[in-house]
């Protein structure tokens, strides 16, 4: 498993975590909402970044309200 696999992976458990949504849903809802390539063009600038500060950019990207 790559790292930015690991990665991608650790967003959705955290954001899920803090949505209280399955791991499934915020599979799908990445996927629809194009989460997913996001992560996958900027994995290497924010990677390095606060995760909250991701998660929180993730959230406006789904339009989710969160925290």
């Amino acid at each position: 498993m790559t790292n930015k696999e690991k990665y991608t992976i650790f967003l959705i458990e955290q954001f899920r975590f803090k949505q209280g949504i399955s791991a499934n849903a915020t599979y799908n809802l990445f996927k629809k909402k194009g989460i997913l390539e996001y992560i996958d063009n900027t994995f290497e600038a924010i990677h390095t970044l606060d995760t909250n500060l991701v998660l929180s950019e993730i959230g406006k990207l789904t339009k989710s309200a969160f925290l």
